[in-house]
């Protein structure tokens, strides 16, 4: 096998992974379309994370590969899904969803360059910052659990 024959495996091997992190990506993206109010906000969160770290890991392999995000058109102006917009009544702290929406204009400029680089680290940054807000939501829905709970039981005795 050529260097250039293990080259194209390589590329395409990315290629793969691209692709499997963009469907991730996407899936995450439509479960926040099309999400009720808010049952398993946490979880979305979580998951747009985890589909924000693979699209990560993806690009940093196709940046070390040579490659090239292709500019999204009008990414600039994208808004991110219904409920994870400002004033949409999203839960958890408010300095989280502070550094969230940062994440998200960092990502919008990058994916509208062709900066495989730049794309991945955009992509880290709404991984850790959807990250943070899983905890923090989980964290507030358990309180909330753990007070409901401790009110019927208050109110059965």
């Amino acid at each position: 096998m050529s260097f250039g024959d293990a080259l194209e495996q390589e590329r395409e091997r990315v290629v793969r992974l691209v692709r499997h992190a963009s469907a991730s990506w996407a899936e995450a993206m439509r479960a926040h379309k099309l999400a009720p109010p808010d049952e398993g906000f946490a979880g979305r969160l979580l998951r747009l994370s985890e589909a924000a770290a693979a699209e990560e890991l993806a690009w940093r392999q196709a940046h070390a590969a040579g490659m090239q995000w292709r500019p999204v058109p009008g990414a600039a102006e994208a808004e991110p899904p219904y409920e994870l917009r400002p004033g949409t009544g999203r839960r958890g702290p408010e300095d989280l969803w502070v550094e969230f929406d940062e994440a998200v204009s960092h990502m919008n400029l990058a994916i509208s360059g062709s900066n495989a680089f730049e794309v991945a680290t955009a992509f880290g940054d709404i991984a850790a910052a959807a990250a943070r807000l899983a905890r923090a939501v989980s964290d507030e829905d358990d309180i909330t659990r753990e007070a409901r709970e401790l009110a019927r039981a208050r109110n059965a005795a």
